[in-house]
């Protein structure tokens, strides 16, 4: 893989994770800031009035609550003694069997409070004066000084009696509500809905805020207050994406896929936790299908994901627990109505344990036997289980705390992304070594496949045109140095008497033979080719046409003295040599034709000689 697009990619994977930061880093300073909206909050005590002061900074309403079981329209009046009735604090949950009554489905919740607001400025920096409720199982109606002021969901006697246990309201209190004396009677009947949802998750308030104040301002902290689960989600959204774009430009990276997956499964379930989903304008039951729908495939994705990641294979019975979920989740989402994920939720909660426990010892397994891309997720695959023991405990047991699934997913997100993004430069990184080894092989077979172009099959030494680069550079390094060099042609002497007597493979023989011993007694900086037939010629730099005749006598006399054996076959050759040292300014045909010359005067002379070319002679005498 090229350098450029492996930066490229790299570059591009980490301003996704920069931007990502920076967006999650947003979210959580608009949880900060909601969050200490929401401190600064006054708690209301019973035994004191509110005043000005606080309204204008908001006063909490989870304290001081009458509570009891039941329904009757009179207990909305201002004026109905419930001293008699259970105080309790929010959240606050009834189940199914604390009733007695054929009411059980049904609780009223009362509070009084004082306002002094004794004039009529005071009361009119407040208003509107507003009530924000945070989600209460399963649907409620809201009485303010015995008059109705809002709901959420549709309660009996209403023939079409509707649920709605997510949303949070931001409501409106007319000032006329508030007595002459300053008191003001809030009213809650709450609806747990049917036996299905009652057996589920009881009935009442149980998440979110209860705050008095300016109807404005808590319109505005209900808004900030859900801008870093947006946030989040949609970057989970945003974040899958890519990574499955990732894993479609390169389906080696199956690991991409499943994180993908699993990371717009989280931002969906995060966005339908959320007040934001109301903005769709779909209905309760369909919310509610898209939310237990991607939970109950939570598990599926998250085995898949990790196993993939560790490089641990899934055996039979890991499948079958992984598509239970799988198909739990398509039935449930195929059922109409609610009535089956109420009532199984608590069973498949229960049902994610063991792959809890099973990715949890698998990461812990493999960090303990040095596996780099375990010991990066470890930490936050516990995180992750833990979140998820909160929101089981949260549904189940009555224990009050927000849901923290997407906020573990976090974690998780940001290990995985790392450990994603190491396995993504392991990836290029062999991939470049891959393609470096491959461009190195291919450089070797250029390399040999240009040398065999230059060298005589036969002998194994140059061959003409191996020979003449040879020349042609050490021609340009006398241009600059001014160090002779010398050319020695060399013929085997009555060669065609040999092949015509012992036929062409001996002849072959003595011509390997010849070039071997050439090669093998001259300079490692001296070159010596095959010039065509019997002919061999030798490029010897920094040697003037002495050396040169030197260095030819010695491989005439070697070649005289070393009788050849072939195939119970034994004979001796001769060789002629023609010595010609380079002049200035020559070309290499020419200093090669007066080698050649020279060569053909020894020949003339009988044969098994050396002859030196004169400056003068050129071209091959007439035979």
């Amino acid at each position: 893989m090229p350098k450029p697009y492996r930066q490229s990619l790299l570059e591009r994977y980490s301003m996704a994770l920069c931007y990502g930061s920076l967006l999650l880093g947003f979210a959580t300073f608009l949880l900060l800031l909601s969050t200490s909206s929401a401190s600064a909050a006054v708690q209301h005590r019973g035994d004191s009035g509110v005043s000005l002061e606080q309204l204008i900074s908001g006063v909490e309403l989870n304290e001081q609550w009458q509570f009891h079981l039941g329904d009757k329209p009179e207990w909305s009046a201002p004026d109905f003694d419930d001293s008699t009735w259970e105080t309790v604090s929010l959240p606050h949950r009834w189940r199914r069997d604390e009733a007695a009554s054929p009411d059980t489905a049904v609780g009223w919740y009362r509070q009084r409070l004082t306002i002094e607001l004794t004039e009529l400025a005071q009361r009119e920096q407040v208003v509107p004066l507003g009530i924000r409720l945070g989600s209460i199982y399963s649907a409620y109606e809201l009485y303010a000084g015995g008059k109705f002021v809002g709901g959420v969901g549709k309660l009996p006697p209403h023939s079409d009696t509707a649920i709605d246990f997510n949303r949070q309201a931001v409501m409106a209190i007319p000032l006329s509500a508030i007595s002459a004396e300053g008191e003001l009677v809030l009213a809650l009947r709450v609806w747990a809905g049917e036996t299905a949802a009652l057996s589920f998750a009881g009935g009442g308030p149980w998440r979110g805020q209860f705050e008095l104040g300016s109807y404005g301002r808590l319109l505005i902290s209900a808004f900030m207050s859900e801008m870093p689960r947006l946030h989040s989600s949609m970057f989970y959204i945003l974040f899958g994406l890519y990574h499955l774009y990732l894993y479609f430009r390169n389906r080696q990276l199956k690991s991409f896929f499943w994180f993908g997956l699993i990371a717009i499964d989280i931002g969906l379930y995060g966005l339908m936790l959320s007040q934001w989903r109301d903005y769709l304008g779909w209905s309760f039951v369909l919310y509610q299908k898209l939310e237990y729908g991607s939970v109950y495939m939570i598990p599926a994705l998250s085995i898949q994901l990790l196993w993939t990641l560790l490089g641990q294979k899934i055996g039979p019975c890991l499948r079958a627990y992984q598509l239970y979920f799988v198909v739990v989740a398509l039935a449930l989402l195929m059922t109409p109505g609610l009535k089956w994920h109420l009532l199984t939720m608590g069973l498949w909660q229960f049902s994610t344990v063991p792959a809890m426990v099973l990715a949890g010892a698998l990461v812990l397994r493999k960090a303990w036997f040095g596996y780099p891309e375990a010991r990066t997720v470890a930490l936050s695959v516990l995180i992750f289980i833990a979140t998820c023991l909160n929101d089981i405990a949260v549904d189940n047991f009555d224990y009050h705390s927000v849901k923290l699934l997407p906020w573990g997913f976090l974690a998780v997100l940001v290990s995985m992304a790392v450990s994603l993004g190491n396995r993504l430069t392991a990836t290029l990184n062999r991939l470049e070594e891959e393609v470096g080894q491959r461009t190195a092989e291919l450089n070797e077979l250029n390399q040999r496949l240009l040398e065999s172009s230059l060298l005589d099959p036969l002998t194994e030494v140059y061959n003409r045109r191996g020979f003449a680069i040879q020349v042609e550079a050490e021609i340009k390094r006398q241009s600059r140095s001014g160090r002779p060099f010398s050319i020695v042609l060399a013929d085997v002497d009555h060669f065609k008497s040999v092949n015509d007597r012992f036929g062409h493979a001996l002849g072959d023989y003595v011509l390997s033979h010849v070039a071997s011993k050439l090669r093998e007694k001259i300079r490692d900086v001296d070159s010596v080719a095959r010039w065509g037939g019997e002919e061999f010629i030798l490029l010897l730099p920094e040697t003037d046409s002495a050396g040169a005749a030197i260095l030819a006598e010695k491989l005439r006399s070697i070649m005289a003295e070393l009788p050849l054996e072939f195939e119970q076959q034994s004979l001796s050759i001769t060789m002629t040599f023609g010595v010609a040292g380079y002049l200035p300014g020559e070309s290499m045909d020419s200093c090669i034709a007066r080698a050649d010359a020279a060569l053909y005067r020894g020949k003339a002379d009988g044969r098994n000689t050396v002859k030196i070319a004169s400056s003068q002679s050129s071209g091959r005498p007439p035979s």
